[in-house]
């Protein structure tokens, strides 16, 4: 019933060419790095089948793979991270998908509402997340108590907070720190996704479903579109612009998240 969550990626070097990887390397650190932050620059986090289309969101591996690699479209956590996930594994990495709650800008316990990554490496364990509207790290975070990993001049840390959550902080360029991610470290199921995919994809009360997002990685900062607000970071500086019109959108949407809408 559900073999499909589980599927091999149909041709992998499809999908590396999306990320504008000529070919697979070895499953080191150093090419994991490199899928991360390509992936992050290339395909663009966006909710638009779930807020502007009112599509059903499919989990299921040849579906994310037509939608992002084929149609070369974007998605969110539970599709960016499922379909990376399984993309490690066909190049040989030992990986699997783990629950997160996203703690940035909360003062309150949020519920589970995010898919990561988790990999190993020569025996150690590292998170990825491709599928962050948000400062995600550019490369692999290891996680190891107290440890801190520098993704192109941001700083990651982990701490354990218990036998099984973990918490990825990261230092703002002010010097603070600032809580992103709790996280376990646990293999997840595929097919315990499905529930969390259903309601953040179609609940009233889920922020998906309330308003456009959509965010692209770039060598200079990223591009992000909130609602009706595109903001453009390049170099630490940002601009805005409000957008105002469906024809502004799509061309916001080809010229800056590389989407043909």
């Amino acid at each position: 019933m559900y073999e499909e969550l589980y599927a091999h990626i149909p041709e992998p070097e499809a999908y590396l060419e999306r990320l504008g990887i000529p070919a697979p390397l070895k499953p080191n650190r150093e090419f994991l790095d490199r899928l991360v932050y390509a992936h992050q620059c290339a395909v663009p986090f966006e909710n638009l089948d779930i807020c502007d289309y009112h599509m059903p969101v499919s989990l299921a591996i040849p579906a994310l793979y037509d939608k992002i690699v084929l149609r070369k479209r974007g998605g969110y956590c539970f599709e960016l991270n499922g379909l990376f996930t399984q993309l490690l594994k066909d190049l040989g990495y030992r990986a699997w998908s783990c629950m997160c709650r996203i703690v940035r800008g909360r003062d309150y316990l949020p519920p589970i509402m995010h898919r990561g990554v988790v990999a190993e490496v020569e025996g150690e364990l590292y998170y990825c997340d491709v599928g962050f509207g948000g400062p995600a790290p550019s490369g692999a975070v290891k996680i190891s108590e107290g440890g801190t990993t520098e993704c192109l001049g941001e700083l990651f840390h982990t701490v354990r907070l218990d036998d099984i959550w973990w918490a990825l902080n990261r230092t703002t360029s002010d010097g603070s720190i600032e809580h992103v991610f709790r996280f376990y470290t646990m293999p997840q199921e595929n097919v315990d996704f499905i529930a969390l995919n259903n309601y953040c994809s179609t609940s009233p009360d889920s922020n998906f479903t309330k308003r456009r997002s959509m965010n692209l990685k770039t060598p200079e900062g990223n591009y992000n579109l909130m609602g009706s607000l595109f903001t453009e970071v390049k170099n630490g500086k940002a601009a805005a612009r409000n957008v105002g019109t469906q024809t502004e959108f799509l061309q916001i949407a080809e010229q800056y998240f590389h989407l043909k809408l």
